[in-house]
């Protein structure tokens, strides 16, 4: 065995593992170099570390040959005061890459767009190493037989990474200038453009790696990550598998010392339990480095079992119902616990079954972390139900033994569904077109509201109390199988429906709920709720509904005459009164006048606006002085002429211009499908003396703002207390509409009005609806628990 790595799980290595993705079968292979990738990770980036490697076999050279050394839990480093398990490898790589040639360094958290053979392959210009500034080392190409004087183990170890840095940055044409789209962190992507894109703000990151140490919130790039990762999943992708298993795994596989064996195996009740619940009568074993063997027989189960190491495809065994993991998870190297768990669940009709050691009471190897784990396997495949015994360590943990169980089944039948509605017409619209697209019956229940609405939810709880009982729909059992609800003044009622059906009803939030997050099975966040990210949390870039089709074809007729004589195109201006802290002022409304008119007067057509029953007099007289004499249809909300323009212009007009304070008529014309630009406004705090920099300040002390490259800070430790009392319902953050702009600028669907940046992205049809869907279904097909 290589005496390079430990006998100790995680097995820490005093070299990268080698990851070669060879030429592809069928292609002339190239007679360039192999491409040289040194990756910085660590374990609990192990969803990050498979998109990482996904997105290069997307964007591969297939004749070319890729080598990508995983520097993941190195020995000789001691890396107290990182800020990630990884932060000085990179200053290692001229050494570990034997001193000559060249090699690429990235973070975990970035994924490829293009083919990271073009950097590799860059002309270098006598430069030691290329970055997109010489002290930015998140990506670089680096020649190593120049840096290696000054980047070595000796002093990766040894000094700091400023030190490390300063260093070769102060030397005269050691670095290099690279293209800055081979590091294009958060809002600087461009799609189309961008070659590598990362995801610097931690809390933002998609694949969520530390729920222990931040309170995560919504990325709105995260689309590109997770179309991804579905990608992956698809294929039944991973980095490792049966027949290609880690470097570590085959050394200790192999090793002439073979790992302990175990006590035999006790099954617990809660396993007993869930094997006679879901049928199984053919249990297999599974351990790393022995066979293990049952302590007692269980009447009607025959068992079997296998060594992993001796037989990774698990094929040796006959069929098999039930898997049970034992010495197993804990044993193998963690960057193969994605492959052994997909093979586990696969070979397993019924159940899965494991057991581990908690090595931390916190972060990677916990109980929680266990779980993740075991749940997003689980989420790849359906059909088996899953137990996780979690027994602690005690030389690292010290909590109880912890058990999770989750019943699963493949079809839930046709569960009762309730939606409530309660008058608002754009919660109304979810709630219903959430109910249709699940594909089961449901029924509608109206609540009227009485003026306790308005008292908070925490003192209400869960009662009938702000509901007027005679004016509203019955609610009387059967009791329905799951509530869909929005808004906070439902929130009440469908507490009561699940507390009178005895805790069974499942419960689907809409929006901010201002009540614990744990008293719903999901909750589903729009950008500008500024929810944090919890498993029960669902964020989506949109409202999941826009305006009724029905209402959209009658208001449709209804104006098509009118509007017949005016030129084509028709532009849609929507102009709000100014909410969320947004001013509509005569100078900025005039200045997007002035926009307009000079586009109407360039290619003909005509706008039709819609202003708000309160937009301010001056700004709207602004307005129409800048089109003078320009086809203009002009119509106030609530005034006799009204007659439903707004859902006429949506309709009829080909563009649409909306103002950035009506929230509801920008995701409604996103939702349409129609060209969609944003009028900015100012803010209040524009007019007030050091009201700006107040406002960065305050967004600071909760978490919120952005850097100068309008990339988010970093979250602190006052962000993580006001996420967790919003998550208790004792904070409720205003809205944020720049939250749900960006959301819809990074996909492409919005753009500024007068602005003069390139699009983010190609348009990209919101796919929330969906989305959530699929997710209702498959809680509904679920029943977990924990002891």
């Amino acid at each position: 065995m290589d005496t390079s790595t430990d006998r100790n799980w995680p097995y820490f290595r005093a070299q990268p593992e080698c990851v070669l993705l060879p030429p592809r079968p069928g292609v002339q292979p190239s007679p360039k170099p192999p491409v040289r990738i040194f990756l910085g990770t660590e374990p609990a980036q192990y969803r990050a570390e498979r998109i990482f490697f996904w997105s290069i076999e997307r964007h591969r050279d297939p004749a070319r040959a890729y080598e990508i050394y995983r520097m993941s839990d190195l020995s000789g480093f001691d890396r107290k005061g990182w800020r990630t398990g990884f932060t000085k490898y990179r200053f290692a790589i001229p050494e570990l890459a034997g001193g000559v040639g060249r090699a690429i360094y990235n973070d975990v958290d970035q994924i490829y767009l293009a083919d990271p053979a073009e950097l590799f392959d860059l002309e270098m210009g006598g430069h030691g190493y290329l970055a997109i500034s010489p002290e930015e080392t998140s990506v670089m190409l680096i020649d190593c037989a120049k840096m290696l004087p000054l980047w070595n183990r000796s002093t990766a170890a040894r000094e700091g990474k400023h030190a490390l840095i300063k260093k070769p940055a102060a030397t005269p044409g050691l670095w290099g200038p690279c293209d800055p789209h081979w590091n294009a962190r958060d809002q600087e992507y461009v799609e189309g453009r961008t070659k590598c894109l990362h995801y610097t703000a931690l809390h933002q990151q998609p694949w969520e790696p530390f729920p222990d140490d931040y309170s995560y919130h919504p990325n709105p790039l995260a689309y590109i990550w997770h179309e991804l990762e579905r990608e992956a999943d698809a294929a039944g992708y991973q980095i490792f598998r049966p027949d290609r298993p880690s470097p570590t795994f085959r050394e200790l596989a192999l090793a002439n010392e073979p790992l302990p064996a175990g006590e035999p195996v006790r099954l617990s009740e809660a396993a007993r339990r869930l094997l006679a619940d879901t049928g199984a009568q053919r249990l297999l074993l599974v351990a790393f480095g022995h066979e293990p063997q049952l302590a007692e027989p269980v009447d009607g189960l025959a068992v079997a079992s296998l060594d992993l190491a001796r037989d990774p495809a698990l094929a040796g065994a006959g069929p098999a119902d039930a898997v049970l993991a034992v010495d197993l998870l804990d044993r193998v190297p963690p960057a193969d616990i994605a492959w052994v768990l997909d093979r586990s669940f696969a070979r397993a009709g019924r159940a899965v079954l494991a057991s581990v050691r908690a090595r931390a009471t916190r972060g990677f190897a916990s109980p929680e972390w266990w779980r993740r784990r075991i749940a997003e396997a689980a989420a790849r495949r359906l059909g088996p139900s899953w137990q996780l015994e979690v027994v602690p360590d005690p030389r690292f943990a010290s909590d109880g033994t912890r058990t999770f169980t989750c019943r699963r089944t493949t079809d839930p039948g046709q569960p009762r569904v309730w939606a409530l509605t309660t008058g608002d017409p754009v919660y109304d619209r979810q709630v219903e077109e959430l109910a249709r697209a699940l594909g089961w019956p449901w029924e509608s229940r109206r609540l009227v509201l009485n003026g306790r609405r308005r008292l908070p939810n925490l003192l209400l709880g869960a009662s009938l109390a702000s509901v007027d009982r005679r004016a509203s729909d019955p609610l009387a059992p059967p009791w329905p199988d799951l509530v869909l609800a929005a808004g906070r003044k439902s929130v009440p009622a469908a507490l009561w429906i699940r507390r009178a059906s005895g805790g069974r009803t499942r419960l689907v939030q809409i929006g901010r709920p201002r009540a614990p997050f744990e008293l719903f099975d999901l909750v589903v966040a729009t950008p500008q709720a500024r929810l944090p990210l919890r498993d029960n949390v669902v964020p989506v870039a949109a409202p999941l509904a826009g305006l009724d089709p029905a209402r959209v074809e009658a208001a449709r007729a209804a104006w098509a005459e009118r509007l017949a004589r005016l030129p084509r195109t028709w532009t849609a201006l929507y102009l709000g009164r100014g909410r969320d802290g947004y001013r509509v002022t005569a100078e900025a409304v005039g200045r997007a006048g002035a926009l307009l008119a000079e586009e109407l007067r360039g290619s003909g057509g005509a706008l039709l606006l819609h202003l708000d029953r309160k937009t301010p007099e001056p700004a709207a007289a602004a307005l129409r002085a800048a089109l003078a004499g320009l086809p203009l249809v002009e119509v106030r909300g609530g005034s006799a002429a009204d007659h439903d323009a707004r859902a006429a212009f949506l309709a009829l007009a080909d563009r649409v211009v909306v103002s950035a304070d009506e929230l509801v008529a920008l995701a409604e014309a996103c939702l349409a499908g129609k060209p969609t630009r944003l009028l900015d406004l100012p803010r209040w705090y524009d007019r007030v003396p050091f009201g700006r920099p107040l406002t960065r300040f305050g967004r600071l002390l909760v978490g919120g703002g952005t850097t100068y490259r309008g990339t988010p800070h970093q979250q602190h430790v006052l962000g993580r207390l006001v996420d967790h009392l919003a998550t208790r319902g004792l904070v409720n953050l205003p809205r944020d509409p720049v939250e749900l702009h960006r959301a819809l600028l990074a996909r492409g669907l919005v753009t500024r009005l007068g602005g003069a940046e390139e699009p983010m992205a190609r348009p990209k049809p919101l796919d929330d609806l969906a989305r959530v869907a699929e997710r209702v279904r498959r809680l509904m097909s679920e029943q977990p628990s924990a002891a």
